[in-house]
């Protein structure tokens, strides 16, 4: 793995992906959203902007938990293989995973299905999948919409939008977090559902054209076809945290590992403490290759791509996260403590074995 300075132009950036310039035009935006949240008194929203999910207050103890996302270019990676029977896992993982990280227990799911056309065999194939997602993280898909806007889309763009109850007394934000206590990692399988358009630009090439090429070509060091790597779902967390919280362990936050990487750890509602990632999991070959391929720094790999980690858990102390270990092993979740909290000025989270500094959304090599 390379160290050295972030450089001045991404390579993410140069795939057309702008993180800066979205994080300007998201100001732009919050200017005018953020006054919402004063026009339904009687419903308040629990959270900042911002968390992986947001919780509305019903009243008498009774939180709504609600989130949304998709899976962004991995659809391409479906187009480019024909196979469109799994991306609907990773549409339910986004956003369920999303919704476990403030304590709530996702319920149900709706999916926006925006396309130039409609065919009844990728229809069948993305229903397939969010069944199996549905199926995997307990939850029931309530309904969705399908859009025909051949003048936006070219293709198929996949969104859902998950809900989940919680008591408003247990709603976690990571407040709790405290110096000294670890940080329990559980495995990925893989790119998940992020960073697929810097994946398919170091992997496959630069044009359409390259990529369905290269796309099915067989990869020693993967064991199999590019593809389908790219394609293995997003893990879905759903059944092991749900145990972990009903089991009383001291879960001080949760987080989804997900664009940002480890940085994810910073939208903790906790100042003045580091995390400290000393002790890394097995990364992925595919992350190997995309960094040689690309050439992509550690810090932009380490920003853009979960790196084998894609779901975090604080615990008080050694015991409860041997509590934690032992459920992920019974469900067959790879883990293992990553790393501890300690304090500091301000927050971030470090990689030492990188020499890496995470504050926000993003990493510089220490």
């Amino acid at each position: 793995m390379k160290k050295s300075e972030h450089p001045e132009k991404s390579k993410y950036s140069e795939t057309g992906v702008d993180s800066r310039g979205a994080e300007s035009s998201l100001s732009g935006l919050l200017k005018h959203v953020l006054p919402t949240r004063e026009f339904n008194p009687r419903y308040p929203t629990r959270i900042n902007i911002g968390y992986f999910a947001n919780v509305v207050d019903f009243g008498n103890g009774v939180g709504v938990a609600f989130s949304t996302d998709g899976v962004g270019t991995k659809v391409i990676v479906a187009e480019l293989m024909d196979k469109y029977d799994t991306i609907g896992i990773d549409c339910v993982a986004m956003n369920a995973n999303d919704v476990l990280c403030v304590g709530a227990r996702p319920v149900s799911m709706v999916d926006y299905i925006g396309c130039s056309f409609t065919d009844e065999r990728i229809f069948e194939a993305l229903g397939k999948g969010l069944a199996e997602g549905a199926r995997q993280a307990g939850i029931g898909i309530s309904g969705g919409e399908i859009s025909q806007v051949r003048e936006i889309i070219n293709g198929i763009d996949l969104i859902g939008a998950c809900i989940g109850h919680v008591r408003t007394d247990q709603i976690n934000t990571g407040k709790d977090i405290r110096p000294g206590n670890l940080i329990v990692g559980l495995a990925s399988t893989g790119v998940h559902s992020n960073g697929l358009t810097l994946a398919r630009r170091a992997l496959l090439g630069a044009t359409r054209e390259e990529q369905k090429a290269r796309a099915r070509q067989f990869s020693p060091e993967l064991g199999r076809s590019i593809g389908d790597e790219l394609l293995e779902p997003t893990r879905i967390y759903v059944q092991v945290a749900l145990e972990m919280m009903d089991s009383g362990i001291d879960l001080k936050a949760l987080a989804h590992i997900t664009s940002g990487g480890f940085c994810n750890l910073n939208r903790v509602e906790k100042d003045d403490i580091r995390f400290v990632i000393d002790s890394l999991q097995p990364i992925p070959a595919v992350f190997a290759l995309i960094q040689e391929q690309g050439p992509v720094e550690d810090a932009e790999m380490f920003e853009v791509f979960n790196m084998g980690t894609g779901f975090c858990v604080v615990v008080e102390n050694p015991g409860e996260a041997d509590a934690v270990l032992a459920i992920c092993r019974k469900h067959g979740v790879p883990s293992q403590v990553i790393g501890y909290v300690e304090g500091c000025h301000g927050k971030e989270v470090a990689v030492p074995e990188k020499k890496l500094v995470g504050r926000g959304q993003k990493f510089l090599s220490s």
